[in-house]
């Protein structure tokens, strides 16, 4: 996260340290509310109490001078509790729990807006536990569970816009185990794919007419053609996991005519993922740093 270091200094006379806190107050963003004093340091020099961060000195792009760019608690000089960012319009941009100056805890992460996009446990730079992200209407777009090596384990969900289910399955260690049921917006099952360690069974795999119901002992439709067998890196209409040769996801989401409408490609540097790209209807609408 963005530290503001801030330069204090000490007077023998009361005049010249009068002038030196009116200073700061107007040059690094000291302020006094209600009596008590924010961007405090201690005799040792450390940020102690509440702090708010400005953009004083230009460093953040996109924001006015001297607007608030970040709020939160020092404790001996490290972040902790709750630290909230704002986006230049002024809306909370994000929320991170901090303990001993590392984001560890609860996060809330927002769209420009304001309306909230992601939330859940992050540890350890990765997220851990029950995740939600949603559409900027409100409604969830995805519902994940993560184990504690940042992987995704145990029911997933994904949804339409409308709020109705769009996939539901397994995961196991990070990649789709079993049974993946994908859904019309209406509710009616699109399709169930089967997936071992992250592969797709194309055999036991069955496209379904919309509207229809499945037979669990016929395991497909007359007149319906049988499952494709799909090749190596072959991308079908609905759900794909692109894998680099590494074994690192490349994208992931929905799929039309091979092209991504509503999912995420992950950017990685010398192995490593840096940062991920969100795309609904086709477009990318953001991204997100990895932290």
């Amino acid at each position: 996260m963005w530290r503001l270091e801030m330069f204090c200094k000490r007077s023998f006379t009361s005049v010249l340290f009068s002038l030196v806190m009116f200073a700061t107050a107007f040059g690094q963003g000291f302020e006094i509310e209600k009596g008590d004093t924010i961007n405090r340091r201690d005799a040792s020099n450390q940020k102690q109490g509440w702090w708010k961060i400005y953009n004083n000195d230009g460093k953040f792009m996109g924001y006015e001078t001297n607007q608030l760019v970040e709020e939160g608690e020092y404790l001996n000089n490290k972040k902790t509790g709750v630290w909230t960012k704002y986006y230049p319009n002024g809306n909370k941009k994000h929320e991170l729990t901090f303990a001993n100056n590392v984001a560890n805890g609860y996060a809330k992460i927002y769209y420009r807006n304001g309306q909230l996009q992601e939330e859940g446990i992050w540890k350890m730079n990765v997220w851990a536990g029950d995740y939600k992200y949603y559409f900027e209407n409100g409604n969830l777009k995805y519902e994940w569970t993560y184990n504690s090596s940042g992987k995704r384990e145990g029911q997933q969900k994904y949804y339409h816009e409308n709020g109705m289910l769009m996939y539901l399955g397994d995961w196991k260690d990070g990649k789709e185990a079993g049974e993946l049921v994908e859904y019309y917006e209406d509710g009616s099952i699109r399709a169930k794919r089967y997936f071992n360690a992250g592969t797709i069974i194309p055999e036991k795999t069955v496209d379904l007419v919309q509207g229809k119901a499945f037979d669990e002992n016929v395991k497909k439709y007359s007149g319906k053609a049988g499952p494709k067998q799909l090749g190596r890196g072959e991308i079908v209409d609905g759900f794909n996991k692109l894998m680099n040769p590494d074994g690192t996801v490349s994208k992931e989401g929905t799929f039309k005519d091979k092209k991504l409408v509503d999912g995420k490609v992950y950017v990685y540097e010398n192995g490593k993922l840096v940062r991920t790209l969100n795309y609904q209807g086709g477009k990318k609408v953001g991204e997100e740093a990895v932290r």
